[in-house]
């Protein structure tokens, strides 16, 4: 049964959230850039963008309108003006280069670019003006535009036309994302599917305008949108975003922060220096070191006390696993950090797990979603057998914009028509219901950041490196059992008549000169990397240790694909 839902559209969300007008709805404290923005200025400033967008730049409902640029108090103001004028943002991250933004915007038809003055350098922005006037897309500097003739009551009127117009199940958001199965693509969720997220997610989480919600979610982050965007507007709350991650200890304090959500690679970090603290004072008090033992929650609340933490409710982490040594830190001293789950193709929150006999766990669905386990046979399986994770429910992606194709694959219609959307990643569920990741996307690469890494997408941009036959793009995984991470590596088997024209060697001695062979390779990757449009820096193969050399022919399917999973290292099994 669909659950009834408090919201038809986020026009409807938008205007019946804003009663505090003077609160803060944002707060963003980055490098170089500190500024506020309240619900009243907001809503002010939307209403004016979203007629300048009607008035001024002709958009139509359903027109997609790009924005691209940091967390900043006028990339709300972009967003939600799209959203009122009946337009379609489409998200996209400012890391990507020239060449992938362009991708972007014309695989979605995309009418106008919202640009800001923080993406890349001013050489990039240029170039990429002269690329858009190329294509007939239109630019705002975001957000310096011409006003509206239109007084109160004639905006008010337009809007309201606007909003009659749209529906829940028209498309709300365009979000570029890399898929479940690691191919590049644009994932369309509609106003329904995002509401639905939000409205489970309340039911799974008890967040009022009391509370204050302090994160480092980009965005243009399926997870930064929900969390950092639609989330405190529905409930009146003010969210702080930084990227100040060195100072995020004390502006949980300074702050006054009661819920903080961030990504596995802060977490270990604070793990590591409340462990770094503690191990220092046991080695001073003998007092310390039995409290730890037996007592560690009491020496937990002297810990927070100590830290100016008395506020914060609980942490969440997000957008890739946690170690289980960094959530027992946590909560073996009383501090909670949910470990939580999600795709962008669910709009995309899974669930949390508040509970800590349950570590390892991503914990239940919130109650928008339905999750089962299924074999390679589709056939659903029992209590602690392994399969794929398939996610149902409203807040399952409308398509993957103009690939039905992958939506297809990605989306399955169950008997009942139910439709069922295969994640690619591997779990169990417990006789409680609780949901376990025992493996992860196939071949996405998730770093530390949080980031993810389409292979396919660095072995396109690299194939053409010198001396380079053929490439593939696995994560290297390093660190102790439980506490793994990936980087990006790349395979490579050079190509060896190149090598010998270029240095006058024989194969038999390059093959005895294999320093030689790798610093070669590496030269002319790094360089070729370099100077790629299509790579974002952290897609880029990091260094020389990165790199290994692949004598023999790559193993192959049938077709001539290198098979991939030959290739990729085996998590190690945790303690």
């Amino acid at each position: 049964m669909q659950p009834q839902l408090k919201y038809r559209t986020l026009i409807e969300l938008f205007n019946r959230s804003l009663t505090s007008p003077e609160k803060n709805y944002l707060e963003v404290l980055r490098t170089a850039r500190e500024e506020t923005l309240t619900f009243g200025r907001l809503q002010n400033k939307a209403r004016d963008f979203a007629a300048h967008l009607v008035q001024r730049r002709n958009v139509q409902p359903a027109d997609k309108i790009a924005v691209l640029g940091k967390n900043r108090a006028d990339w709300d103001i972009a967003f939600w003006g799209i959203i009122l004028s009946g337009a379609v943002p489409v998200l996209i991250d400012p890391e990507r280069r020239i060449e992938g933004v362009k991708n972007h915007l014309l695989h979605t038809d995309t009418k106008v670019l919202v640009l800001a003055d923080d993406y890349q350098d001013a050489a990039a922005r240029e170039k990429l003006t002269e690329s858009l006037r190329h294509y007939n897309i239109g630019l705002i500097e975001m957000t310096i535009h011409d006003g509206h003739t239109l007084d109160d009551t004639e905006l008010s009127s337009l809007l309201t036309k606007i909003s009659e117009r749209v529906q829940p199940d028209d498309t709300a958001v365009i979000l570029c994302t890399s898929g479940t199965t690691g191919d590049p693509r644009e994932v369309e969720l509609t106003h329904a599917n995002l509401i639905a997220n939000v409205q489970g997610t309340l039911e799974a989480v008890h967040i009022t305008s009391a509370d204050k919600l302090g994160h480092i979610m980009p965005p243009h982050h399926s997870f930064g949108l929900t969390v950092g965007k639609l989330l405190p507007l529905w409930v009146g709350a003010t969210n702080l975003y930084t990227n100040r991650y060195r100072h995020v200890f004390n502006l949980i304090k300074d702050g006054g922060i009661t819920v903080f959500v961030g990504i596995p690679a802060l977490f270990t970090v604070f793990a590591k220096r409340i462990e770094e603290a503690i191990a220092g004072q046991k080695q001073k008090s003998w007092l310390i070191k039995l409290a730890d033992r037996y007592l560690p929650r009491s020496l937990g609340r002297v810990m927070v006390k100590k830290l100016g933490w008395e506020k914060l409710r609980f942490f969440v982490s997000g957008s890739a696993p946690v170690p289980k040594w960094a959530l027992e830190t946590f909560w073996k001293r009383g501090i909670q950090l949910w470990e939580g789950y999600g795709t962008t193709e669910v709009s995309p929150i899974y669930g949390f797990n508040p509970n800590p006999q349950k570590l390892g766990s991503v914990g239940k669905p919130i109650p928008t979603l339905s999750v089962k386990v299924v074999s390679e046979e589709s056939q659903a399986l029992t209590a602690g057998q392994k399969g794929e994770i398939l996610l149902a429910g409203p807040c399952v992606m409308k398509s993957y914009y103009k690939n039905p194709r992958a939506t297809d694959e990605a989306i399955k219609t169950g008997g009942d028509g139910t439709r069922w959307l295969h994640t690619g990643d591997l779990g169990y569920l417990d006789e409680d219901g609780y949901l376990f990741i025992t493996g992860r996307k196939k071949y996405l690469i998730v770093l530390p950041s949080g980031k993810n890494v389409n292979p396919e997408l660095v072995e396109l941009a690299l194939s053409r490196a010198r001396y380079v036959e053929e490439m593939v793009v696995v994560p290297h995984r390093h660190g102790r059992a439980g506490a793994e991470q990936e980087t990006v590596k790349a395979i490579v088997r050079p190509a060896w008549d190149e090598l010998q024209a270029h240095t006058k060697l024989s194969r038999y001695d390059l093959l005895n000169r294999p320093d030689k062979v790798k610093d070669l390779l590496w030269k002319s990757i790094n360089e070729h990397q370099q100077k790629s449009q299509n790579l974002a820096d952290f897609e880029k193969i990091p260094s020389k240790a990165h790199l290994e050399i692949q004598i023999k022919e790559f193993e192959k399917t049938s077709t001539g694909k290198i098979k991939r999973t030959a290739y990729i290292e085996p998590a190690q099994p945790g303690p």
